[in-house]
């Protein structure tokens, strides 16, 4: 039996962590014009409110920022432009604005990535390039305010260090660094700017190095990790992906931390602006089930002492890189799928925007325990299993199915509370297995939607009012990849 003991007087209590809340990603930037996309984000920041996003491809041709030469002048339309980023603002984000791809017109030549076509070259004229961030940058200031966008980040391209994004080497990666940086300082120094927003943390001390020497300002890093993914252990082919164990995403995040910490550049804030399970769209246990969840809550807390953001990879379904999602649950990253279903993440998220402002000391690391001045009081706890066998293309990991039994002893309590708690496990509060049983339409009708919508919900297994004497014990059993919420409301 794993058990907590909390004094509720006596206990350190430290404010809420909410690093987690600071930033999420998002697919390309022209979804953000479909109204199915937008209804999704609305409920998200009604029920969680993340503060800042990101999303590829603002300079893709469906954008439609660069228009070309008209008439012997470059011309530029930020009509969808406008339209991207006040949505965002109205939903109350600060935009954290990934500068790529590249426009057709202004590759060097005909790479792509993704179904929607990413141009993926360095700019076929640097000038060009410069012209075109210059005019973006000058028309989100005159639509924004200029003190407005000192509170935004640009970060130059995304993972540069992977051929699929990026055609040039770590050389060209650094011009095409330099350039924008030295563009968008141009017009005022104090806009953040950085990167590299690499994959598997690769090239910080290169870019660091390369900054240093160059006189480059550096404002931010930023970097990606998955937990399944290539590896350079011993054992493992590097394109070989597979499920590397929960604790490397804090052991990445520390390496990160200290690489920046022993350099020149100590102090600048670390980004970690894409992250998830698995970065395998297929993967549907990693993304889509409560073992997302469990997952997500335990690296959250591992983590969050070490980054300043750390951006979930992503906000929703609907997400295009390979195409329309074939299923309703098809491994794409969102905390919603593509008709707005709520996945058992989506609640990992909702609990921690609910639990109260002060937080607990406790010796276990899969509960929070917290409270606000009342002497109200929230734990969420959960169980993250070992995983024995990852199987990344839609079947169900192998997990060791070990049942824990969660024991929080509350003391220093008194009086009538009312007890609730709601449990999301395999068989409750799971749409995923809710979809599994219906059969796996490949296409839902509205009742379907409606019924799913109605599985994903946490189960409330107990409700009572209770009279306390300086003790209260809350316990239960938690299944393998489960999760239990209290909720313990002072009646008086």
């Amino acid at each position: 039996m794993k058990q907590n003991i909390c004094d509720i007087h006596l206990a350190k209590m430290t404010v809420k962590d909410e690093t987690w809340r600071e930033s999420v990603g998002s697919g390309h930037a022209y979804l953000t014009l479909r109204e199915d996309y937008r209804e999704h984000v609305r409920e998200i920041q009604k029920e969680i409110n993340f503060k800042s996003i990101r999303f590829h491809a603002i300079f893709h041709d469906l954008v439609g920022v660069y228009q070309g030469t008209i008439d012997g002048k470059i011309e530029y339309n930020f009509q969808n432009v406008y339209k991207i980023f006040d949505f965002f603002l109205s939903e109350g984000f600060t935009p954290f604005v990934e500068l790529g791809f590249m426009p057709k017109e202004l590759s060097l030549g005909n790479e792509t990535v993704f179904k929607y076509e990413a141009h993926i070259t360095p700019p076929k004229d640097y000038a060009l390039w410069n012209q075109m961030i210059r005019a973006f940058v000058l028309a989100l200031v005159e639509r924004y305010g200029l003190n407005e966008i000192k509170t935004w980040r640009f970060e130059v391209w995304n993972e540069p260090d992977l051929d699929a994004f990026w055609t040039g080497d770590m050389e060209d990666y650094f011009k095409l660094y330099k350039k924008t940086v030295d563009t968008i300082k141009s017009v005022d120094q104090d806009l953040i700017v950085g990167g590299p927003a690499t994959s598997k943390i690769m090239w910080i001390q290169e870019l660091l190095d390369f900054c240093y020497k160059s006189k480059t300002p550096i404002d931010f890093i930023s970097t990606h990790h998955y937990c399944s993914d290539v590896s350079f252990e011993p054992g493992f082919e590097n394109d070989n992906v597979h499920y590397r164990g929960q604790h490397v995403m804090m052991n990445e995040v520390k390496t990160v931390k200290e690489i920046v910490e022993n350099s020149p550049f100590k102090g600048i804030p670390i980004h970690f602006t894409e992250w998830n399970v698995s970065p395998i769209h297929e993967d549907t246990y990693g993304k889509d089930s409560v073992f997302t969840a469990c997952f997500v809550l335990s690296t959250i807390r591992d983590v969050s002492p070490y980054v300043d953001s750390y951006s979930y990879w992503t906000i929703t379904d609907i997400f295009e890189e390979s195409g329309p999602s074939i299923d309703p649950f098809s491994g794409k990253y969102g905390i919603v799928n593509i008709h707005g279903i709520k996945k058992p993440v989506y609640y990992a998220y909702q609990y921690l925007n609910s639990l109260y402002p002060y937080v607990l000391e406790q010796g276990d690391q899969s509960t929070i325990v917290t409270k606000d001045y009342k002497e109200n009081i929230r734990v969420l706890t959960w169980n993250l299993p070992q995983v024995l066998q990852e199987h990344m293309f839609g079947d169900d990991y192998e997990l060791d199915e070990e049942t824990v039994t969660k024991q929080t002893i509350l003391k220093g309590l008194s009086g009538a509370y009312r007890l609730q708690t709601y449990m999301i496990d395999q068989n409750h509060g799971n749409a995923l297995t809710a979809w599994k049983e219906m059969g796996r339409p490949q296409y839902l009708s509205d009742v379907d939607i409606r019924i799913l919508k109605q599985k994903s919900q946490p189960v409330l297994i107990h409700d009572e009012v209770v009279n306390v004497e300086d003790e209260l014990v809350l316990q239960n059993d938690i299944y393998a990849a489960g999760l239990v919420y209290h909720d313990l409301r002072r009646i008086f």
